[in-house]
């Protein structure tokens, strides 16, 4: 009985361990699932809750890192305004940025998950 005891805690300890330092994940991977789609669809369906930090870049200043990556799209929008919006949860977070395309008025054009530790 308590070696059953002592293997389930171990057991806990190290999924909690991998849940909480998120070893499962790279550090920072695409959303691709979101990319493309709507806006609306992101908020509703993939996060359900209100974003922890939003804010707008103009795509025509000059962006830091961690927004830099939106320039490759650059060609599919149609207003230099994006929104970017950041979901924070005990691991990692999720950004999303989100532009006035051909396509749709709020498309997703980037998604990213990244772990807290990331310094971009």
């Amino acid at each position: 009985m308590k070696k059953l005891i002592v293997i389930l805690s171990i057991i806990i300890v190290g999924l909690t361990s991998s849940w909480y330092f998120d070893i499962w994940n790279e550090p920072v991977k695409t959303i691709d699932e979101l990319i493309g789609r709507n806006f609306d669809y992101a908020h509703k369906k993939y996060f359900q809750t209100d974003p922890n930090r939003q804010y707008k870049v103009n795509i025509n200043d000059n962006l830091n890192e961690f927004d830099g990556g939106i320039l490759n799209k650059k060609e599919i929008l149609t207003d230099s305004i994006v929104h970017v919006f950041t979901w924070h949860y005990t691991s990692h977070k999720k950004t999303i940025w989100v532009g006035r395309t051909e396509k749709m008025e709020s498309q997703v054009i980037d998604a990213i998950r990244y772990s807290n530790n990331v310094q971009f």
